[in-house]
């Protein structure tokens, strides 16, 4: 058995695999296969009185759906692309027929489930026809120790795989090692126009864009303005970056946050990423900024989309205000936090409650926001990761004139059952939005709230 972290075979993927864990799909940088007795299993399983189990197989269904909607036969038997991006490059899927294959003479007598050797079979049909040895990935550990038996490698899933935002999706940003600068081989590597430099295209990633950032470990940051088949054309941010509420950039990704936060140009802000990354903190600050200090808009805001992160908790007393404080506290929480100076706790919940009201600040949740239009405001809507595809377009056109809305959430927590990373209203936010001229996507990769945070965040 090879080590899984090491092993370069294209994945044969068993239906425990999948169900144990439907990220499975993305967690290879190979090629994944999956036969028909597969999606006939899952199929069985979607009616199993067992609410787990039947859940589990239907949110595998609906990411096969999300991936191979739009593709013809032909297309998934030569391989549908999985996400890749700048930072992870994954192989394709395929799906196979294996209900017409001849048994292989090892399998023929098998007085198992006729269903895992028909996926066996599968997996030593395709060994022949690539040439190359396959993995079988399964949790059934007695159909891995048959599949060694007959000549088959066979693994477990690998053990609770995390897909990141970054991990799936257009970041908005390219980390540069060393000093950008350093790249240009010659004076003319590059032409400074004004505040505009003219690079070389090759010394960025493929998918760089009108309105991407990018920054480097030599504290340089810069914002892409245009970009043609040869030249990519950048200014640079300023160095000292300007505390905004109070706030400094703890890294690189925050102080474009920030930028993107606070620019007039762009009227859209879609920031992704892991908990603790400074989401909603910076969020928050920068629309604080730009109501109280800036006087650009006289409102905020916060809307989140889904109540609860388990079950109804049932009847909450009080007015809309009163029901709504509770859902969102991560808003308060990063209030609380920005002035946490004062030792008087009394002291810092006057302080919080006064500029919940000096800055005009409305908690609601998505249930109460249909049909509403917001005029002159900072609308920010957390925990996007939850919604629909249509759930973000309805809550995407609320903004009216001179509205900014800025769109938080972290794919690996969606926590609804009928949303997975593919079919997220987030991800399909980025990938529509990334080419909106007065909108900005930014990715976090780095924990900032505590060590734990980051711990939680990269092994729970």
């Amino acid at each position: 058995m090879k080590n899984p972290n090491e092993n370069k075979n294209p994945r044969i993927l068993d239906t425990s695999a999948l169900v144990h864990d439907p990220k499975s799909l993305l967690s290879y940088k190979d090629d994944v296969y999956i036969c028909l007795t597969v999606l006939e299993e899952l199929d069985n399983l979607k009616e199993r009185r067992e609410k787990s189990v039947s859940a589990d197989a239907r949110v595998v269904i609906r990411m096969l759906e999300d991936i191979v909607n739009g593709h013809s036969a032909e297309q998934m038997e030569k391989g549908i692309p999985l996400p890749s991006n700048e930072s992870v490059k994954r192989g394709k899927l395929f799906i196979g027929i294996d209900t017409n294959l001849d048994v292989q003479s090892e399998l023929k007598q098998g007085i198992g489930s006729d269903a895992d050797n028909r996926i066996i079979n599968y997996a030593l049909h395709m060994q022949k026809v690539l040439g190359q040895e396959v993995t079988l990935v399964s949790r059934d550990i007695n159909m891995r120790l048959k599949a060694r038996t007959i000549g088959v490698d066979a693994e477990d899933v690998l053990v609770d795989h995390q897909i990141s935002d970054i991990d799936l999706l257009y970041t908005g940003v390219q980390a540069i090692e060393g000093d950008l600068f350093d790249r240009v081989k010659s004076d003319d590597g590059f032409k400074l126009s004004g505040e505009v430099y003219q690079l070389d295209r090759s010394l960025f990633i493929e998918e760089v864009q009108y309105n991407m950032y990018w920054y480097d470990d030599a504290g340089h940051i810069g914002f892409v303005t245009e970009v043609t088949d040869e030249h990519v054309f950048t200014k640079l941010l300023p160095r000292k970056h300007n505390k905004i509420w109070g706030i400094s950039p703890k890294n690189s990704r925050q102080a474009i946050a920030l930028s993107q936060l606070t620019d007039p140009h762009f009227d859209l802000n879609i920031i992704l990423g892991p908990a603790g990354s400074g989401k909603t903190f910076l969020a928050v600050a920068a629309a604080l900024h730009q109501v109280l200090e800036l006087k650009q808009y006289k409102k905020i805001v916060v809307v989140r989309s889904r109540d609860f992160m388990d079950e109804d908790p049932g009847f909450l007393p009080g007015d809309l205000k009163e029901k709504s404080m509770p859902l969102l506290a991560g808003i308060t929480d990063a209030l609380i936090s920005m002035h946490a100076d004062d030792d008087n706790d009394a002291n810092i919940h006057a302080t919080v409650e006064h500029i919940i009201e000096r800055a005009n600040i409305e908690f609601t949740s998505m249930a109460y926001f249909r049909g509403r239009s917001i005029d002159d405001a900072v609308l920010i809507i957390d925990e996007a990761q939850n919604m629909t595809r249509a759930q973000m377009k309805g809550m995407l056109s609320r903004g009216g004139k001179n509205c900014r809305t800025i769109l938080l959430g972290n794919l690996a927590q969606i926590d609804d059952k009928f949303v997975t990373p593919a079919s997220s209203g987030a991800t399909a936010a980025v990938n529509v939005y990334r080419k909106y001229d007065k909108g900005s996507v930014l990715i976090f990769d780095e924990v900032e709230r505590s060590s734990l945070a980051q711990f939680t965040e990269q092994n729970l």
